[in-house]
């Protein structure tokens, strides 16, 4: 049976105080009959408490349904056919489920504030709900609906035919965070992917970014809870274009990449504020001039506590090609110019990873290309000593990739651990292009049952002992999304989980 309960009316009259100095809203999407998108603001949702207090009491004051009734204002069940099983969201506004015996079609209902007042809404034509199926296997998409109108809704499918509809299946959350982070023991750590950016949240999952937009301006959309299981509420909204963006581990720092300067956003209690631009010419003094931010700056990384700043760059002949990373400090409320650093090679700081703790800083120089005219690429790791000068430790050998065309685009993602004492690297073996020195073959896989061929696309694991790096493992799995545990410890690939132990990596 699959109870839902929504709030009656003298329940919903209690609500949440705000704080004073920093008032919370979030903006909750309606669809009246001709399908228009309104925006209602709302303050907090109703006390929680009041959800202590069961279904069965509350019955009278407008409480019930069930998988087979329907809440008031709610469409009945006019079918025999089941629940559909097996119904999953992917945390995105994209769903799964298997097809149901007799079924011929499928209704989406979304119930955008969760276990608040309002009520249910049927997904349709201006949603932009599509449907396909492979085999037995069904899929649902919402592609004109806006993630962030989405953030606290819990959805509801069921199955239909001539004769009606069957029972709804249970209410599955828009888990976000599930979808762009895993969390281990050590706290959240986010998703890489060589085929995608995903947005940022906090270590502690209580800070989140999205991209949004307002009419025809893009905005950045900061959102933040209380507690893992509290609603999401919109703390901030910034209008800009960047393209690249960084949130600080602790949820207190935002830096985004718009054209050739950085915006960095800070949050003082509730309260958010841009802080600095650093504009393409405020580069390092030692840098030789020209000396100045990329026209599109590449990656950029934030220390856990947001001092920290790393961004590629360019100086010298070199006129748009990234060739050197620049490193920023704040200090108080103050930014300023800190290093670059520049290994040569043509292609600098494609791949970046920079350590919570702000001492080590991983770049790239040279990169796989899809045309394969490319110099071989390193991987570059630095240290940071007590008075802000950074020296080289290690040059690895890694097959990292950079390209971007119109059919494809893919790029080596990497991760360091807080202490900066582990390094993860999603990289290309190429053997047919690269020297020896790069090749990855079968004896090398750490886990048994990966293949016996050299693989292509691999995570590969470095720790640094003393000051000396070594490979301590290589996972090849098929493309897939993966993180590395903020303690280093363990890395998510591919579904599975992957931990370290006396040194040694072991497999699931």
């Amino acid at each position: 049976m699959n109870h839902r309960c929504k709030v009656p009316p003298q329940v919903r009259e209690h609500r949440l105080p705000l704080p004073e100095k920093a008032p919370m809203h979030h903006n909750t999407m309606t669809f009246a009959p001709e399908a228009a998108h309104q925006w209602a603001r709302r303050a907090l949702p109703t006390l929680r408490a009041a959800l202590a207090l069961s279904c069965a009491a509350l019955a009278l004051a407008g409480c019930g349904g069930g998988s087979g009734s329907a809440e008031p204002g709610q469409p009945p069940v006019t079918g025999a056919l089941a629940a559909p099983e097996n119904f999953e969201n992917g945390g995105a506004l994209s769903f799964s489920w298997s097809a149901t015996p007799g079924a011929t079609r499928y209704e989406l209902f979304a119930d955008t504030d969760g276990p608040g007042p309002q009520t249910e809404v049927q997904m349709g034509e201006a949603q932009g709900l599509s449907f396909y199926s492979t085999t037995q296997r069904q899929f649902g998409y919402l592609n004109l609906a806006r993630l962030p109108d989405f953030i606290n809704a819990t959805f509801r499918l069921r199955a239909c035919n001539t004769d009606g509809c069957g029972a709804f299946t249970a209410a599955k959350a828009l888990d976000i965070p599930k979808s762009i982070s895993h969390e281990f023991p050590s706290g959240r750590a986010p998703l890489k992917s060589s085929a995608s950016n995903f947005d940022p949240i906090s270590q502690d999952g209580l800070t989140l970014v999205l991209r949004g937009a307002s009419g025809s301006t893009s905005t950045l959309l900061v959102f933040a809870r209380t507690a893992i299981d509290q609603p999401w509420q919109q703390q901030a909204e910034f209008p800009t274009r960047a393209s690249r963006i960084a949130l600080s581990s602790d949820g207190t720092t935002l830096a985004g990449a718009e054209d050739d300067k950085i915006q960095i956003y800070h949050r003082g209690g509730a309260t958010w504020g841009l802080q600095a631009t650093i504009t393409s010419t405020q580069t390092p003094a030692a840098c030789p001039q020209p000396c100045q931010l990329a026209s599109v700056p590449g990656k950029l990384a934030l220390s856990a506590n947001g001092n920290l700043l790393a961004v590629t760059g360019i100086y010298g002949a070199a006129t748009n090609t990234p060739n050197a990373v620049f490193t920023y400090v704040r200090t108080g409320t103050t930014w300023a110019p800190q290093s670059h650093l520049a290994p040569g090679g043509s292609v600098v700081g494609t791949a970046l990873a920079l350590s919570g703790d702000g001492s080590t800083l991983a770049l790239n120089s040279g990169a796989i290309t899809r045309s394969e005219s490319f110099a071989p690429p390193y991987l570059h790791v630095y240290a940071q000593s007590g008075g802000g000068t950074w020296s080289e430790q290690a040059r690895l050998p890694v097959g990292i990739v950079n390209f971007l065309d119109i059919a494809a685009s893919r790029y080596s993602a990497l991760a360091l651990s807080n202490d900066g004492a582990t390094l993860a690297v999603e990289a290309l073996n190429a053997p047919n292009s690269l020297p020896a020195e790069f090749h990855i073959t079968g004896a090398d896989l750490t886990c048994a049952g990966t293949g016996s061929t050299a693989p292509g696309w691999h995570i590969a694991l470095f720790a640094r002992e003393g000051a000396t790096w070594r490979r301590q493992a290589v996972i090849a799995r098929d493309a897939a999304s993966w993180a590395l545990a903020n303690d280093g410890n363990a890395l998510f690939f591919g579904g599975e989980l992957f931990n370290r132990r006396s040194g040694a990596w072991t497999c699931p």
